[in-house]
C-alpha cells in the first residue's frame, strides 16, 4: 500500500514537472517570438530562428506548438482573455464611456504586445474573438442587434487601429469620449 502511494506521488510530481517544463518552454518561445518580431516582420521569422533564440530544442517546439502562427494565436488568446476579464463587468453596460476609457488604458498598458499582434497582420476576429470585443458592453439580444453590433465592431476596430498606428496621440479620455459619442 505504501508503495502505491509513493508511486502515485512520483507520477504526480513527474506530471507537474512536465507541465511546468512545458509552461516554461512556451514562455521562452513566446518571449523569443516577441523579440524576433521587434527585429523583423513575422512572415520572415523561421522556426529555426525561433528555437535558437528561445534556447529550446526543435522537438520541444513541436511538442508545444505546431507552428509559429500557433504561438501568436495563443498570445492573442491570452491577451483577449486578460482584456475581457477586466472589461466584462455589468457596470459598463450603463456607462460605456468608462468601458472605452478602461479599454484604451488596457491597450496602452499592453502596447508592445498589441503592436506586435497588429504587426503580424492578425485578423481582428483572431485578436478579439469571433463575437468581437463590443459584445461585452453592448450584448445583442436579437439578430438585428447582432448585425448592428458587428457594424459597430468594424467601426471600433478601425478607430482603434488608426489610433494605435498613428502613435496613440489622443488620450484615453479623448478616445473614450469620441467612441461613446460615435458608437
Amino acid at each position: 500500500m505504501a508503495e502505491d502511494i509513493t508511486e502515485l506521488e512520483k507520477r504526480k510530481v513527474l506530471r507537474m514537472s512536465n507541465e511546468e517544463s512545458n509552461r516554461l518552454t512556451r514562455e521562452c518561445l513566446q518571449t523569443a517570438l516577441v523579440y524576433l518580431m521587434s527585429e523583423k516582420c513575422f512572415d520572415k521569422i523561421t522556426v529555426t530562428e525561433l528555437v535558437k533564440r528561445s534556447g529550446v530544442s526543435r522537438t520541444a517546439f513541436y511538442r508545444n506548438y505546431s507552428s509559429k502562427e500557433e504561438i501568436l494565436a495563443e498570445m492573442s488568446n491570452d491577451f483577449l482573455k486578460q482584456l475581457t476579464a477586466s472589461l466584462s463587468t455589468p457596470r459598463y453596460m450603463e456607462h460605456p464611456y468608462e468601458w472605452y476609457y478602461d479599454f484604451f488604458q488596457e491597450i496602452n498598458k499592453h502596447a508592445e504586445l498589441f503592436g506586435l499582434l497588429l504587426q503580424a497582420h492578425l485578423p481582428m476576429d483572431t485578436l478579439f474573438g469571433p463575437d468581437g470585443i463590443l459584445e461585452l458592453v453592448h450584448p445583442s439580444s436579437s439578430i438585428r442587434e447582432r448585425y448592428h453590433n458587428l457594424a459597430l465592431e468594424g467601426a471600433f476596430t478601425k478607430i482603434l487601429v488608426y489610433w494605435f498606428k498613428s502613435g496613440r496621440k489622443e488620450s484615453s479620455e479623448e478616445m473614450a469620449a469620441m467612441c461613446a459619442e460615435i458608437l
